[in-house]
C-alpha cells in the first residue's frame, strides 16, 4: 500500500510518498499552507497521482511527550482531512524529524534558499520512515 506523509507547518506543507511494502520513504517536496480547501486540493492530487491508501501526519509532541502549542493546529487539520478524504488518517509523532531532515540536507551547505525548499519533504520522509518502523510489522 501507498502512504502519503504529511509535515504540516503554518507556512509550508511538506509531503513525502513510500510503501508499505518495501518501506522506503521518497520526498515530494512542499506546498504552501493556508486555506484548507487549496492544501486540500493539493493533497488529493497527490492521493490520485500515486494511489495512496493511507496518509500520516506527523504530530509534534514535546521530548517529554507532552503536547506542543501546535498540536491544536494539527488537530484542526486533521479533522478537515477525515471529514474530506475517505482513506484512514494516522498521527505519528514527529520528535526531531527536522532536526533529521536538516542533517539529510547538509550536502546542500552553500545554498541556503535550496536547503531550506526541500527541507520540509525531508521532514515528511522522516516521518514516514518513523511510520513504517513503528506501525508497519512484516
Amino acid at each position: 500500500m501507498k502512504v502519503l506523509a504529511v509535515d504540516y507547518g503554518s507556512r509550508r506543507i511538506g509531503l513525502a510518498v513510500g510503501n508499505t511494502l518495501t518501506r522506503v520513504a521518497t520526498p515530494l517536496g512542499q506546498i504552501a499552507a493556508g486555506n484548507h480547501e487549496n492544501v486540500l486540493a493539493q493533497i488529493m492530487k497527490r492521493v490520485g497521482e500515486f494511489e495512496i491508501g493511507h496518509i500520516v501526519v506527523g504530530y509534534p509532541l514535546h521530548a517529554d511527550g507532552s503536547r506542543s502549542r501546535t498540536c491544536g493546529q494539527v488537530d484542526r487539520f486533521v479533522g478537515f482531512l477525515r471529514k474530506r478524504i475517505d482513506l484512514p488518517v494516522t498521527l505519528v509523532d514527529e520528535k526531531l524529524s527536522s532536526v533529521a531532515a536538516e542533517e539529510m540536507s547538509q550536502e546542500i551547505r552553500n545554498n541556503y534558499r535550496k536547503r531550506k525548499a526541500i527541507l520540509d519533504g525531508l521532514a515528511a520522509q522522516v516521518i514516514l520512515e518513523s511510520f513504517f518502523e513503528k506501525e508497519v510489522k512484516r
